[in-house]
């Protein structure tokens, strides 16, 4: 039987992930429970230029259940994603434990250096109404490479635990 995933554990921010990909590994952290943010690169690099074939990016921050327009929250990612010029092509809603998550895909070409690159994206958010937290999670892949990582990064998506049992 082959391994293709790990627990992911981040106890200073209270944020694990059941099934993150094994080839993702942590490159940067900042913040606490109430903010901050991860960023995970996966481990071969596509290019001197380009980089990792695949970068995560998971954000958090303390919000009002009060104060928050969830609806908003997400037409807020995508116009920041759409600023970029990432072109949102499927919305998709579902649940994550007790909580609505929103899955949307999208896709860019980029130029660095003169070369031409095409991006996939995969974003999800949700709101957890007990630890009164908004999860922004992000995932960029390179182009020829997106088939191949897409069910790995959905399933680490669906397995995001954000408060304690």
């Amino acid at each position: 039987m082959e391994y293709n995933y790990f627990v992911y554990n981040k106890p200073e921010c209270g944020v694990t992930i059941n099934k993150m990909p094994k080839w993702f590994q942590e490159i940067e952290y900042e913040g606490d429970e109430n903010q901050g943010f991860i960023i995970l690169h996966s481990q071969i690099e596509y290019d001197e230029i380009w980089g990792p074939e695949s970068k995560m990016e998971i954000n958090w921050e303390k919000k009002d259940r009060i104060n928050l327009f969830y609806y908003k929250e997400v037409q807020n990612s995508i116009d920041v994603y759409n600023a970029i010029g990432l072109v949102v092509t499927e919305k998709n809603r579902d649940w994550l434990l007790s909580h609505e998550i929103t899955f949307w895909f999208g896709h860019r070409n980029k130029m660095i250096r003169k070369r031409f690159y095409h991006e996939r994206g995969i974003h999800c958010i949700f709101y957890c109404d007990v630890s009164e937290r908004l999860f922004n999670i992000h995932t960029s892949v390179i182009g020829d490479k997106y088939e191949s990582f897409k069910p790995y990064i959905l399933n680490s998506y669906n397995s995001v635990v954000c408060h304690g049992s």
